[in-house]
Parts: structure tokens; C-alpha cells; sequence
């Protein structure tokens, strides 16, 4: 005796059902409205959302991940720090997790130097030590606030050794401007006549880093320095 097609297709249709709720289980809460928010720049939005997940008491170890990496790009850095934590204690790969970390800190880093916020890029800095001692990012950082420490003091000879500091930096990094434009202050606070010097560095940094958070300030001083050196040739008949 065959059943009725009604009763097939409301068979068919639990049935269906059953195995979207599985596959759902399976495939765990969704990841996608997060990432979209993410790639479109909005931190704080994806955080919501991952925040909504983790409420609903669904979150695993990715989306803690996901979690802070969210807080911390959206400037909420306890926050990202205690997502940080959770990702850890759900099991999340504690290598992975540290280099997502060493990146936002030296991203945080790089912006801060680049924009003479020292103050804030010795506390970011200091966190990449912290997860990476040694590493590339870490000496960067070391050789730039080092650097930078000299060249406040003025004293010629810790110019010169500033500009060294930049250089080894440069040697760690070199798809970054900032070690560039830093040899450029510091060669023109040294010597304020060798023009042609320092603005080989200034357009140096531009050159490997044309957007880079100094660049501003680095088109500011190139003009200066171009105009004190055109004031100075006429002066002078060259």
C-alpha cells in the first residue's frame, strides 16, 4: 500500500530539515556576516556580532579568536585581551594566537611611530616583546625607540649613533619607510647645511612606503628642507 503524496512530502520535508539542523550543528554558528564586516573595515560591528555568538553560549574557539582580533582592531584592548585569554582556553593553536598577536601589536606599533606617538608605540612595542622576544618585529621596534631616545638628546655624536639604530631597524624590516624618514630628521638635525643627505632618506621612505603613517610629515620636511636649500644656493651664486 503506497502512502499518500502529501504524507511523502511532509516525510521528505522533516526529514530535509533534520539535516539542514545537522549540518548546521556540524558547521557550527555563523562565521560569514563577521568576516564581511571585517573586510568592509568595520571592527566594532564584526565584534557585535561575534559578541552576540559568545552570548548565545555557541562560541568556540574560533570565534574567540575572531573575537579578538575584532576588539583590538576596533581599539578595545582589554576587551580583545580577554577574548585573547578564551581563545587560549578553548584550545585555539597558542602559535597561531601569538602570531595574530605579534601582528596587531607591531601594525599598532608602526602607526604610532609613524605618527611620533612614542609615549603609546614604547607600550605596544613592549607587548611584541612580550610575545615574541627576539623576533624581527621585536628588534625593529627596539632599534627605532632606541633611535628615537638618542635623537631627543641632540648631543652629535647620538645622532649619528641614531642613525645607525635606524639603519639596523631598516635591516629588519624593509618594506617599511619609517626607518628612512627617521634617518632623515636625524641627519638634518645634525647637519642643517647637508641638504642632499637627508633628503635622500626622505625620499627614500616615500619611495618604499609612498602611504605610510609619516608621510605627511615626511612631504612637510622635504619641502622645508627644499626650500632652505634653494634660499642658500642663491644666497651663496650656486
Amino acid at each position: 500500500m503506497s502512502l499518500p503524496s502529501t504524507k511523502i512530502s511532509a516525510a521528505l520535508s522533516t526529514l530535509l530539515f533534520l539535516v539542514i539542523s545537522n549540518c548546521a550543528g556540524l558547521l557550527g554558528p555563523d562565521l560569514k556576516p563577521g568576516i564581511t564586516l571585517t573586510e568592509a573595515g568595520d571592527h566594532s560591528g564584526a565584534l557585535k556580532h561575534y559578541e552576540s555568538i559568545i552570548e548565545s553560549g555557541k562560541a568556540n574557539a574560533e570565534i574567540y579568536r575572531l573575537a579578538y582580533e575584532s576588539a583590538f582592531l576596533a581599539g578595545k584592548r582589554v576587551t580583545a585581551g580577554k577574548y585573547y585569554d578564551e581563545a587560549f582556553k578553548a584550545g585555539f593553536d597558542i602559535d597561531s594566537l601569538k602570531t595574530l598577536a605579534v601582528d596587531l601589536w607591531y601594525g599598532r606599533a608602526l602607526k604610532l611611530m609613524g605618527m611620533s606617538d612614542w609615549k603609546e608605540a614604547i607600550k605596544a612595542a613592549s607587548q611584541i616583546g612580550h610575545f615574541s622576544p627576539d623576533s624581527d618585529e621585536d628588534k625593529f621596534c627596539r632599534y627605532i625607540l632606541a633611535g628615537r631616545k638618542k635623537f631627543d638628546r641632540g648631543a652629535h655624536k647620538g645622532l649619528w649613533d641614531a642613525i645607525n639604530d635606524y639603519s639596523k631597524a631598516a635591516n629588519c624590516n624593509t618594506s617599511s619607510g619609517l626607518p628612512y624618514f627617521l634617518m632623515g630628521q636625524a641627519r638634518y638635525k645634525n647637519n642643517r647645511t647637508d641638504y642632499d643627505s637627508a633628503l635622500e632618506d626622505y625620499y627614500q621612505s616615500l619611495e618604499i612606503e609612498p602611504e605610510g603613517f609619516f608621510s605627511e610629515q615626511a612631504r612637510a620636511d622635504i619641502k622645508k628642507i627644499e626650500a632652505v636649500k634653494k634660499k642658500m644656493n642663491a644666497f651663496w651664486g650656486k
